[in-house]
């Protein structure tokens, strides 16, 4: 029998409350050393080349981390997703300073002025959450803060102009959805190449993707401090692949 996740209590609190949002990450290594990040460079660095070249990445919104994926994974497509609306709503517009920016300083200049238009009611509130932000002074009935975004997205500003390209040029897709959902399950079943960032989604929700023949698959999330977990499916490839996101991963050839 699967446990439930550990704080599927409070899953719900995502679901359209455009006041949990985070206004940068708190994934990965709680000092904001980015001393997890070396993993993810090196399993990158480890597979084979023709794997690298066509990787469609999948990231959560969350509080972003997935920026710095990237410019390590040089994706060739990219799909965003999430089940707050807000959250979406944030990432398109980071998305649009940051390619609309000279470089880091005035990216974040940009971000902490709102030197730069919305053009809706949410993305009004977004702005002036981001500015509230950069000036130390969020409240937490508007949104979540911990880290600088100098310390969210270290590896996505120290490639600007690679990150800034890749989020020019590359095909987007934005799904506003959750992870579970059977929308999501019966789209991302038949695909491939599919390098997935799902930063802490189990610890709210266990769920089961299946996947048909995934021979260039690879999951990551990061639950606990400096303890992140990436599951590579190619050597399960050659047919259908059950993976159950829970604490850990697991995955498994579907018999029949």
């Amino acid at each position: 029998m699967t446990s439930e996740a550990p704080r599927a209590f409070n899953r719900e609190m995502y679901h359209d409350h455009p006041e949990n949002v985070f206004y940068g990450t708190d994934d990965g290594s709680q000092d904001g050393s980015f001393q997890e990040f070396p993993e993810f460079r090196a399993d990158y660095q480890s597979v084979a080349p023709l794997r690298r070249d066509n990787i469609h990445m999948v990231s959560v919104v969350g509080g972003l981390y997935g920026l710095n994926l990237i410019p390590l994974w040089r994706p060739r497509r990219i799909t965003i997703f999430d089940i707050n609306p807000a959250a979406v709503t944030y990432f398109r517009i980071i998305r649009r300073v940051f390619t609309t920016s000279r470089d880091v300083k005035h990216f974040l200049d940009r971000l902490t002025n709102a030197d730069y238009d919305a053009n809706t009611e949410q993305e009004e509130f977004v702005r002036e959450n981001i500015r509230l932000k950069q000036k130390g002074c969020l409240p937490r009935d508007r949104g979540s803060t911990k880290r600088p975004y100098e310390q969210s997205w270290q590896y996505a500003l120290e490639n600007f102009d690679l990150t800034k390209q890749l989020l020019s040029e590359v095909p987007l897709d934005i799904r506003t959805e959750p992870m579970e959902s059977e929308s999501f399950s019966e789209w991302i079943r038949e695909q491939n190449n599919l390098w997935i960032y799902a930063s802490n989604i189990t610890q709210f929700h266990y769920f089961d993707l299946e996947f048909a023949d995934p021979t260039n698959v690879v999951v990551v999330q990061i639950i606990h401090p400096e303890q992140p977990q990436l599951l590579d499916l190619a050597s399960l490839g050659g047919g259908p692949v059950r993976v159950k996101f829970e604490i850990p991963l697991r995955a498994a050839r579907i018999d029949g």
